[in-house]
C-alpha cells in the first residue's frame, strides 16, 4: 500500500508540474525602488502599469500595433523569453548645466511572440530610473522581406489621476510655436510633446520620447476619461512609418517627481539618447542669447514692416541693453530684412532680400551698438522653402 501511495503521488505531482502555466507577469523597479513598471500578458494581450511609491501614476495601458490591411500586432502573444539587467555608468556632457551625468536603471526585456503561424517577434524594453521609467518597442529583423508599413501604435497611458496640464495643440500652423495652456487632463484634445502635469496625486509628470531616429514623432491624443494615447505623425497618405525587416521605436519616457522642480533635474531623456558620436568636441562653443522672435509668434510684434514692426533699431538697443544687464552675450534678430509681408509663406521665395534692411532697422547701427556693450547678433535669415 505504501509503494502504491508514493507512485500515485508522485504520478499527480508531475502532473500538476505539466499543467502550470508560464508566468505572464513581471515587473522592473529603479535603483532606489522609487518607480516600478509591471508588464502583464492577459489572454494574449500585452500591458504594462506604473508606481511610484505607494502611489499609481498609471493603470494598465495598451501596447501595440496596428500594421497595413489592418493587420493587427498586439495579441495573441506569449512570453518567448525574459531578460534583465542593471545598469550604472557616469558620462560627461559636451556642454549643460550638468558636466557628470550619472545613468543608473534597472532592465526588463519581454520577447513576445505571436501563436499563430506567422509567430511574429515583438520585444518591449522596460528601463526603471530613480526620475522615471521608459519603455520602448523592438521588432526584431525575422525574414520579413515586404515593406513594413505602420499605420497606428496602440500605446496608451491610463493615468490614475486627472491633474493640470500645460499643452500646445497637435498638427496647428505653427507646429511648437504656442502658448502653453493649462487644462485638466480629462479635457485635452491632441497635444504635443512634452506634456507636463501635475498630477491630483502630487506627483509631477512629464510625458515624452527620447532617441528619435527614422520613425515618426509622437503626439498624445486624449482617448477618454484620463488615458492618453500615441498617436504618430503621419505622412500624407495616412501610414505612419515606412520600412523594412525591423525597426526600433524611439523611448516612450514619463520623468516623475515628488515636485516640480524634480524635472528640471532629471536627465532620464539625455540617458536615453544615443552617445555623442562627434570625436572633437573642441570647436563647439555654448552661449546664452536672447531674442527679437518670440513676441511676434504671440502677436505683440510683426515680422514685417508696421506700427508693430518687431525688428527695429529701437527695439534691437533695448534688447541690446537688456542682454547686458542680465550677462546674456547674444542677440538673435529675426524678420530684420526686407521682404517679410503677412503673405510672407506665399511669396517668400521670390520676396526675400538677405542684404537689404527693412525699414526703421539700421544693422550697422544696430552691430556698433551691440558692440560696445559686448553683444554679439545673430542675423537670422528665413528661406521661405
Amino acid at each position: 500500500m505504501k509503494t502504491k501511495f508514493f507512485i500515485a503521488s508522485a504520478v499527480a505531482l508531475v502532473t500538476i508540474a505539466c499543467q502550470k502555466e508560464q508566468p505572464t507577469q513581471f515587473e522592473v523597479a529603479s535603483p532606489e525602488g522609487v518607480n516600478k513598471i509591471s508588464f502583464s500578458l492577459e489572454s494574449g494581450a500585452p500591458s504594462y502599469s506604473v508606481t511610484h511609491g505607494e502611489k499609481t501614476v498609471l493603470n494598465p495601458s495598451k501596447l501595440g500595433f496596428v500594421f497595413k490591411n489592418a493587420d493587427s500586432l498586439n495579441t495573441n502573444f506569449e512570453i518567448a523569453g525574459i531578460k534583465e539587467r542593471t545598469f550604472d555608468d557616469t558620462w560627461e556632457q559636451v556642454w549643460g548645466e550638468k558636466k557628470e551625468i550619472r545613468n543608473n536603471y534597472n532592465e526588463l526585456v519581454v520577447e513576445l511572440q505571436e501563436k499563430d503561424e506567422a509567430k511574429r517577434k515583438l520585444n518591449i524594453e522596460f528601463r526603471a530610473f530613480d526620475d522615471g521609467v521608459a519603455f520602448r518597442y523592438v521588432f526584431p529583423e525575422q525574414g520579413i522581406k515586404d515593406s513594413i508599413f505602420i499605420m497606428d501604435e496602440l500605446t496608451t497611458f491610463n493615468l490614475k489621476d486627472d491633474g493640470k496640464a500645460w499643452w500646445i495643440p497637435a498638427y496647428g500652423e505653427q507646429r511648437y510655436e504656442y502658448l502653453f495652456n493649462n487644462d485638466p487632463v480629462s479635457t485635452l484634445d491632441t497635444v504635443h510633446t512634452p506634456l507636463t502635469i501635475e498630477s491630483k496625486s502630487g506627483l509631477s509628470l512629464s510625458f515624452h520620447e527620447a532617441n528619435l531616429v527614422d520613425f515618426a514623432s509622437t503626439t498624445l491624443a486624449h482617448t477618454e476619461g484620463t488615458t492618453l494615447k500615441t498617436d504618430l505623425v503621419p505622412w500624407a497618405d495616412g501610414v505612419k512609418v515606412r520600412t523594412t525587416e525591423s525597426f526600433k521605436t524611439p523611448w516612450r519616457t514619463i520623468q516623475i517627481g515628488e515636485k516640480p522642480t524634480d524635472l528640471i533635474t532629471s536627465y532620464l531623456i539625455l540617458n536615453l539618447n544615443e552617445p555623442n558620436k562627434i570625436e572633437d568636441t573642441s570647436w563647439i562653443k555654448p552661449f546664452k542669447y536672447l531674442g527679437i522672435w518670440w513676441a511676434m509668434h504671440i502677436g505683440k510684434y510683426t515680422f514685417w514692416e508696421g506700427e508693430k514692426q518687431g525688428a527695429t533699431t529701437k527695439h534691437a538697443k533695448e534688447y541690446i541693453d537688456f542682454a547686458e544687464k542680465v550677462d546674456i552675450d547674444h542677440l538673435l534678430i529675426e524678420g530684420w530684412n526686407k521682404g517679410w509681408t503677412p503673405d510672407w509663406y506665399k511669396n517668400a521665395m521670390h520676396q526675400f532680400s538677405f542684404t537689404k534692411e527693412a525699414d526703421n532697422f539700421d544693422l550697422e547701427e544696430v552691430t556698433d551698438y551691440a558692440k560696445r556693450h559686448n553683444v554679439r547678433i545673430i542675423g537670422y535669415h528665413e528661406p521661405g522653402s
